[in-house]
């Protein structure tokens, strides 16, 4: 049996890759943070008000529209969880994989933060470099 807060990950991942924002954010708490590391033009820290702008704009105009998530393991107890997971994005004619994991912490059951690590930052920067 998956522990709940996986299963709420699964359909806030479902969301995301359908493009339903609304659905992600209000899954949320209210005082969620979104963090991405890293020098890239989508680093820096987001929030419900500025995730739409700020981020999935953002991210879908440098990726050119190519970005994918794919999901492999969702790992999640009371507090936290692990998301394991490869980005895909294809620029200049060739797709880049990305691995990653993002982390979550919760707060009576409500996503409160969540933190993007990837694998190669320095690849990770440069596939996002304006």
């Amino acid at each position: 049996m998956k522990h709940p807060n996986a299963v709420l990950l699964s359909k806030i991942y479902n969301d995301f890759t359908e493009g339903n924002f609304i659905g992600v954010l209000d899954a949320c708490a209210d005082t969620i943070t979104f963090q991405i590391a890293g020098k890239s033009p989508l680093a820096g820290k987001y929030n419900k008000t500025n995730f739409l702008t700020g981020f999935a704009l953002k991210l879908k105009e440098l990726s050119g529209g190519t970005y994918k998530l794919e999901v492999h393991d969702i790992l999640a107890s009371d507090l936290h969880a692990a998301v394991l997971g490869t980005s895909k994005v294809t620029t200049h004619g060739k797709t880049v994989e990305l691995r990653t994991v993002h982390i979550w912490r919760f707060d009576h059951g409500k996503p409160i933060a969540w933190y993007e690590y990837p694998r190669d930052m320095y690849a990770f920067d440069d596939v996002w470099k304006a």
